[in-house]
């Protein structure tokens, strides 16, 4: 049998063990008297493992962030999962299995209503419920192609600090309203994960207009090309502004990177429009990539804590599955009046209107797919197309970004 805790202070020398052999084997074995201090992003968070009841050995770990993510313009509980991690004589046992279980109840317990991840391998965690929630379009494109833009607004490009951690949130807020997940990010967050990487700070800039204001920022580092031959690169991984001016601003500092740098390479949303902007889009090379994966921690409880669109109304019969935790497992009764929806568990008593996973009804709630795709995908059955018409008035479609990355 095992114990699910936190890991205390005095055992985090065997988390790093674990994780260094997970994520980084390359490096060697983890020797606690070589290691360096815990870095910035390592310091947020918190840690749990599974420990043996009779010897306490720890046989698997894990990372908790707790988040507020925008889901259908209000926040909604959310907790990040990562660092999931076991050495190679713990697996094969069910242990993470069971250590994703026991996460996802000390969820519940607390009130979150969903779990996000970044995934080491999507099917992996597709068998225990979750599901890809955004693609992220990966854009490289040289700088001088970025040259197209004609700015308008004086203003200036300056570094930034910690301390304009308050002014960018405001900054992301105003751009991540178009988008489901943003996280509204705490202070901490913004000082150690934003301005503080794992291995080389990032650079930090932004753009101010004239007036003072902070309308853009972005969040980047200088590497070497992925190839021999290939010049410097700029990573960018954050890439945010309140408007069309400040975005040029910010395309118009990578472009006078041009002497210095051979490419820019740009994270964002799938439906980028930068190939349509430049003057040759042969400049530019856009790669879909599947991105971070999410689940409904407990059906209820996320649905009621979601609005709905005014004007709507249903009265649907779900029949769910999910591998992992058996409350969300079974039928459930879906009513949506007035914004506001009720959702509880009931007797499975005649067939269903609805049957889907946990991981496609994770996908329908946050917008990813509406009700259409899903049964077009063959991840939805319904009973009549009536229901599939419901269920989209009900659950639209949306643009999805999650761009944290932990």
């Amino acid at each position: 049998m095992a114990d699910y805790r936190p890991i205390p202070d005095e055992r985090v020398d065997e988390f790093r063990a674990f994780v260094t052999y997970a994520f980084r084997p390359e490096s060697g074995p983890y020797d606690p008297e070589e290691a360096d201090e815990l870095p910035a992003p390592a310091r947020i968070g918190e840690r749990r493992g599974l420990f043996d009841d009779v010897s306490d050995e720890l046989l698997a770990v894990c990372r908790h962030y707790w988040f507020d993510a925008q889901v259908a313009g209000q926040l909604v509980s959310t907790a990040g999962l990562s660092a999931v991690a076991s050495p190679p004589e713990n697996r094969r046992q069910g242990l993470v299995r069971e250590l994703l279980a026991e996460s996802l109840a000390e969820y519940r317990e607390r009130g979150v209503a969903l779990s996000v991840l970044w995934p080491f391998h999507t099917p992996f965690y597709r068998q225990f419920g979750w599901a890809t929630c955004n693609k992220i379009a990966r854009t490289q494109v040289p700088p001088e192609a970025l040259q197209f833009v004609d700015t308008e607004e004086d203003g200036r490009m300056r570094p930034l600090d910690p301390d304009d951690w308050s002014a960018m949130a405001e900054v992301l807020a105003a751009h991540g309203t178009d988008y489901e997940l943003t996280l509204d990010r705490s202070e901490e967050w913004w000082r150690k994960r934003v301005f503080h990487s794992w291995d080389t700070d990032p650079y930090v800039y932004g753009w101010e207009d004239d007036r003072g204001d902070l309308r853009g920022y972005i969040v980047y580092q200088v590497e070497a090309g992925e190839s021999d031959g290939e010049g410097q690169v700029i990573e960018a991984h954050d890439f945010a502004y309140t408007d069309r001016e400040a975005e040029r601003q910010l395309y118009r500092f990578l472009a006078d990177h041009d002497s210095q740098i051979e490419t820019v390479r740009l994270y964002g949303p799938a439906e980028t429009t930068l190939l349509d902007r430049v003057d040759d889009p042969e400049d530019v090379t856009t790669e879909i990539q599947s991105g971070p994966m999410l689940r409904l921690v407990d059906v209820t409880g996320a649905i009621a804590a979601r609005p709905f669109p005014d004007g709507t109304s249903v009265d649907l019969t779900l029949d769910v599955t999910d591998p992992l935790v058996e409350w969300n497992h079974g039928r459930f009764r879906l009513r949506v009046a007035d914004g506001r929806a009720e959702c509880e568990q009931v007797d499975a008593a005649g067939a269903p209107d609805v049957t889907l996973g946990i991981g496609a009804l994770a996908q329908l709630f946050i917008g990813y797919h509406d009700a259409e795709e899903l049964v077009a995908v063959g991840d939805c059955s319904v009973a009549h197309d009536d229901v599939t018409d419901a269920l989209g008035a009900v659950f639209t479609g949306r643009d999805v970004f999650l761009r944290e990355g932990f």
